[in-house]
């Protein structure tokens, strides 16, 4: 869970900095994925399942006209070499609920103090550092 939790770091921080999760941090990821799989003993039968929420992610991406963020989807593939496909499931809504709260904070105080300037519709949120506060809880939990 370690690597993982520092494999969503960097690619948080950078979603955070950027809006975009770069190649090398995914490829970095994926092979530090690969290997705990390996020692693991993870087989294909549980780690196809997990990056299924990735998958979904991607056609969502192609089909709604980049509504998600490719890199999210990607991070949710890479994801599944690090997880079950039920922390999968957790982390994907918990982001949402987590993303969802913040998002009409911001809606709501654009609105009533102003300043947006009609932008609000075009304003972008990075995704992945929503998903921190959840796998924190998980590292935990497996602690524990």
């Amino acid at each position: 869970m370690s690597l993982f939790f520092l494999f969503l770091g960097i690619a948080a921080w950078q979603d955070l900095r950027t809006r975009s999760i770069s190649l090398e941090v995914l490829t970095a990821g994926a092979a530090a994925g690969m290997a705990v799989c390996v020692l693991e003993g993870r087989g294909l039968e549980e780690i196809v399942p997990a990056m299924i929420p990735g998958i979904a992610l991607l056609l969502i991406n192609r089909v709604a006209d980049g509504i998600i963020g490719e890199g999210d989807g990607l991070f949710f593939l890479v994801a599944g070499f690090f997880l079950e496909w039920k922390e999968i499931v957790l982390l994907l809504i918990s982001g949402q609920f987590f993303c969802g709260i913040f998002g009409l904070a911001m809606a709501v105080s654009v609105m009533t103090i102003g300043g947006g300037n009609g932008n609000l519709r075009k304003m972008r949120l990075p995704f992945l550092p929503f998903l921190l506060p959840t796998a924190l809880w998980m590292a935990v939990m497996r602690v524990l």
